[in-house]
């Protein structure tokens, strides 16, 4: 592992910047009227072949024989054509790169999709017999064909456009990375898919695999030594991301193919590592058997090597001539191998000083980041690329936060300065340290302090030893190396002092703040207790800042001393007093009223001066109040001792207690289906400092607030949870759906949930798509958004507007259109329309009707008996057993699906219509 991955992180983080910026730019760039364009047929192509290999109603062992029998021939003749229009390429403008960029890509997500129907079906490609001999008498050949015809595509590819057309470099470095991930994810495939020694080719089969590897071996590595003397001959600033980028990886599948195809090594097992000692001892005693002089690869290699050599020297900024000046005058020396093996084992130590180098430049990123789009990073070399394949990092899940933050072992006075970050398909286990790159929240309490790091490995959290820290205007980053890794977060540790407390009087003086001083007492105590007292200091400078990010935020506060907060676990007397000394600069106001802020426990209280003791000795403050508190002296605006609730949230933001955050709701416009009534909506408590920029690129993602949406600023405590309830007119497209979601508010971290939900059309809801958001153990809910269907199912993303409304009259509607509804059912089955409707029903409409509303033959046989066979009076009986003595508007309904089940949907028609107009049935709407 290099010393320091920070110039490569550097620009990574560039990278993503300029991605998610030109975003926007891009989309559409691939639309046009060119139907005919070779390139956007071979895109087409491309597309339509990862479809087949795609398709979610296969199964894994379907999707895995659909990339055996099309995936790989057919991603082979599309690297034969793109190499046969790479020699027909004599220019190339934006347009054109931006055709082949799109190639790259749909080739590059192609690859991937194998790569992943490879991990799927794995385990089963080794177990069954007639499965393995196909795999390593043709999938194999075809993998190792496929490595080589890509890396000499994309390679044919790159050297002109960095020789002849990279002086608009703005246009073409985009499509240099397209090709190199192309690249890369070739390799990445084919170090997954082929190695012998994790899998031995079973006996009777796979008798050409190794002829094949030396075959594309030798080509990838005529391949490579092309790349690298355009790489020297060049010399460009910009490109050597990218070129090196493919380099490297090149560099790796060789050395891969060569160590565990050509001369793979035998698995190690428990045996074989218990009786190693002895066998090495036996060894000793024989005469070594003599190497075969096979010379199949030595001539490509040696050709490689060299380059190789040529290559380091131009990254430490020497000059191939420097190694020439080193031979006497005797003569050149001749350093070339003899044989294979010579060449192999030359290659493996070059191999590793190479990648040491292009590391230690940070001129590529070797890098596994958060598919959902955390900052967490994975930095590796490619050595371990097969260990860290499968994982990759994460916040972890919200509905799994509550339980890990119980989970990890902080006291009182540590406080996370980040997310929770998860290892996915871990735990992380690697030969060689790999680094872990994440962000972090640089609060006002952290300064000067030290941020620690704690992970979970094995089963175990313990603190990391070395951490490597670095920020600057826009983000703070730490840093680790490890071997082996489950989860992890950041912490920084702000230690209270700790004071005796006896049943005498006693007197405490801060060593952090020597103007501090607490008096206990005799009696506060009945024992001998320890008491935590924290010194929090006020930032001015912070202040000022937030004033300036979020202007309301403080406006009844204008100056506050240091906050005190003591702590003590067992009992007390409260009925004892405790004094507080505090300092604080201070300039009497008319118009100004000194406060003392008391607070424990979430609890805050603001007293003026006639409900508490308060002696000022000018800059000295003496505050005497029972009971155990943590105390502050404040001076507000006189106009705010009416409004103190906004005056203890100022003191909560200004010391950090809580954050000033809005809940901001927002659609995905990528994932959004009108037809189907699909959509997921992402709902987000999010910093208000924050807010602008975080909508922005939220927007350039596809992800659109939804208009009037946004809640009135809230403040949030760490680790504060909120219940989420979602009602009206949809429903969850969720397996196993859960009653409300909850989001743990973490500061400065991912504070979201996305749900998946489709329109769902329920007379008996609330006719919205309303999301209600309720503090814990609370009946009210303190924000809600209530977005209509119609906009839902109908208008663009960017157009819809949630319903703005005060609740107690959206209630009182509510109520009133129920109340509507319940008079009109009276109506409909009152005598005379329940007789009107009786009018026309025939003798089997009615005994059918009435089984289907739940009245018996036999009751109804009966009622037939007592009116003598008339029907018109039997059937007005069966409908007025079903009603009762209350006619409701759920029977209305009821009636009017039994209607339609018994074949009657032209009476059924005519009730549903009649029942809207708020009336009940008369002969004429039957005429």
């Amino acid at each position: 592992m290099a010393a320091s991955f920070y110039s490569t992180r550097k620009k990574e983080r560039e990278r993503k910047a300029r991605k998610q910026e030109g975003n926007m730019t891009k989309r559409g760039q691939r639309q046009t009227d060119e139907k005919d364009d070779p390139l956007i047929i071979l895109r087409e192509d491309i597309e339509r072949i990862r479809a087949s290999i795609s398709d979610s109603s296969l199964t894994h062992r379907q999707r895995w024989r659909q990339t055996e029998d099309v995936g790989l021939p057919s991603c082979l003749r599309v690297c034969t054509k793109l190499k046969g229009k790479i020699s027909h390429l004599s220019s190339l403008d934006a347009a054109e790169a931006d055709k082949l960029s799109a190639v790259s890509d749909e080739l590059c997500t192609t690859i991937n999709v194998m790569a992943q129907d490879h991990k799927e079906y794995i385990s089963n490609i080794y177990d069954e017999e007639e499965v393995v001999k196909k795999y390593y008498n043709k999938t194999v050949l075809d993998i190792l064909e496929l490595w080589s015809s890509c890396a000499s595509a994309t390679v044919d590819l790159m050297i002109p456009l960095v020789e002849q057309y990279w002086e608009n470099q703005s246009e073409f470095e985009q499509l240099a990375k397209k090709i190199s991930n192309t690249c890369s994810a070739c390799v990445k495939f084919t170090a997954m898919t082929v190695n012998l020694t994790e899998h031995p080719i079973p006996e009777n089969c796979g008798s050409d695999v190794k002829e094949k590897a030396t075959q594309e071996m030798n080509n990838t590595a005529d391949t490579l030594s092309r790349l690298i003397q355009a790489v020297i001959k060049t010399s460009l600033k910009v490109s050597e991301d990218s070129l090196l980028d493919m380099a490297m990886w090149l560099l790796f599948s060789i050395h891969h193919v060569a160590q565990n195809v050509l001369q793979p090594k035998d698995k190690p097992t428990t045996e074989s590592k218990e009786e190693e000692g002895t066998k090495e001892t036996e060894k000793e005693k024989k005469d070594p058997e003599p190497v075969k002089e096979s010379t199949d690869v030595t001539a490509s290699l040696n050709n490689l090597l060299t380059q190789l050599d040529a290559l380091q020297m131009e990254l430490s900024n020497q000059y191939v001539i420097e190694k020439n000046e080193q031979n006497t005058e005797g003569g050149e020396t001749d350093d070339s191998c003899k044989n294979d093996q010579q060449a192999i084992n030359k290659l493996a130590n070059v191999y590793t000083g190479v990648v040491d180098k292009i590391c230690e430049n940070g001129k590529v990123t070797v890098c596994i980041d958060d598919p959902n789009g955390s900052d967490a990073t994975i930095y590796y070399k490619p050595d371990v690329y097969i260990e860290v394949a499968n994982c990759s990092l994460g916040s972890c899940p919200m509905r799994d936060r509550d339980t890990w933050l119980d989970e990890i072992p902080l006291t009182s006075d540590q406080v996370l300065v980040s997310d929770v970050y998860v290892v996915r398909n871990g735990p992380l286990r690697t030969s060689a340290e790999v680094e872990i790159d994440f962000t972090y929240v640089p609060l006002s309490s952290t300064k000067n302090k030290t941020i620690k790091v704690i992970a979970k490995q094995d089963g175990e959290w313990k603190e990391v030893e070395t951490v490597n820290e670095e920020s600057d205007e826009s983000s703070a980053h730490l840093s680790f190396k490890t071997k082996c890794l489950e989860a992890f977060t950041a912490y920084v540790e702000i230690l209270s002092e700790t004071c005796e407390v006896t049943p005498e009087e006693t007197t405490f003086t801060s060593e952090v703040n020597p103007d501090v001083k607490v008096i206990f007492s005799p009696g506060l105590v009945a024992e001998t207790k320890q008491i935590k007292i924290k010194v929090i200091p006020y930032d001015a400078r912070e202040v000022a800042n937030l004033k300036e990010q979020c202007p309301d935020s403080v406006r009844g506060i204008m100056a506050v001393s240091d906050a005190v907060e003591i702590r003590m676990d067992g009992e007390c007397d409260d009925t004892k007093n405790i004094s507080v000394q505090v300092s604080m600069d201070d300039e009497e106001d008319q118009d100004s009223q000194l406060v003392v802020i008391r607070f424990k426990e979430g609890k805050v209280q603001v007293l003026d001066k006639s409900q508490c003791r308060l002696k000022k000795d000018r800059n000295l403050f003496l505050v005497e109040t029972k009971g155990v508190w943590g105390i502050a002296v404040a001076r507000i605006r006189k106009i705010f001792l009416n409004m103190r609730d906004t005056v203890k949230k100022e003191f909560q933001l200004i010391f950090g207690l809580v954050q000033l955050c809005n809940i901001c709701t927002f659609i995905d416009d990528s994932q959004r289906n009108k037809e189907e009534g699909s959509f997921f909506v992402w709902i987000e408590c999010i910093d208000k400092n924050m807010i602008r920029d975080d909508v922005e690129n939220k927007e350039k993602a596809g992800l659109i607030e939804v208009k009037q949406s946004r809640s009135k600023d809230i403040t949030l405590r760490q680790k504060q949870t909120l219940i989420l309830k979602v009602d009206g007119q949809v429903k969850l497209r969720l397996a196993d759906p859960p009653d409300a979601f909850k989001i743990t508010y973490l500061i400065g971290a991912d504070n979201h949930v996305n749900i998946p939900m489709e329109v769902h059309r329920d007379q008996e809801k609330i006719p919205y798509a309303a999301f209600a958001f309720y503090e814990e153990d609370c009946a009210h809910p303190f924000h809600s958004v209530n977005i209509p269907v119609r906009d839902l199912s109908e208008l663009p993303t960017d157009e819809i507007t949630a319903k703005t409304f005060n609740k107690n009259n959206e209630s009182n509607n509510l109520r009133e259109q129920m109340k509507q509804k319940e008079e009109a059912a009276r109506k409909m089955l009152s005598h005379d329309s329940i007789m009107n409707l009786s009018r026309v029903l025939s003798e089997r409409d009615g005994r059918m009707l009435g089984v289907q509303l739940g009245v018996s033959e036999s009751w109804t046989a009966n009622a037939k008996d007592e009116c003598d066979g008339d029907i018109l009076r039997t059937n007005f009986r069966v409908l007025c057993e079903w009603r009762g003595k209350a006619a409701r508007a759920a029977m209305v309904d009821f009636l009017i699906s039994s209607l339609k089940t018994v074949g009657r949907i032209d009476l059924a028609n005519v009730v549903s219509e009649v029942y809207k107009n708020g009336r009940g049935l008369s002969k004429l709407d039957f005429d």
